[in-house]
């Protein structure tokens, strides 16, 4: 099985009580759902507008904190082979 890529970067598109984040090409990666209404949210679980908005900001900053991350472990792993 071919691994699947989703290119940098991820967006977060608005749609109807929703966010979805996707790749670069347009691909969905994830969906957050909301609802405006505290009724529907209270028999529903869904997320408020602002809960769902901050959730899908994060989910797109992965592949940013994964290069980030990626970073820092090479830059320790080079510390490390340095001699006393």
């Amino acid at each position: 099985m071919t691994a699947r890529g989703f290119p940098t970067p991820w967006l977060v598109v608005e749609k109807v009580e929703s966010f979805c984040i996707e790749d670069a090409d347009g691909a969905a990666v994830a969906w957050t759902y909301f609802s405006d209404e505290a009724e529907k949210r209270q028999a529903t679980g869904l997320m408020t507008r602002e809960e769902a908005l901050r959730i899908a900001r994060a989910i797109a900053m992965i592949p940013e904190m994964r290069t980030i991350i990626r970073s820092i472990q090479d830059g320790l792993t080079e510390a490390d082979q340095i001699p006393d």
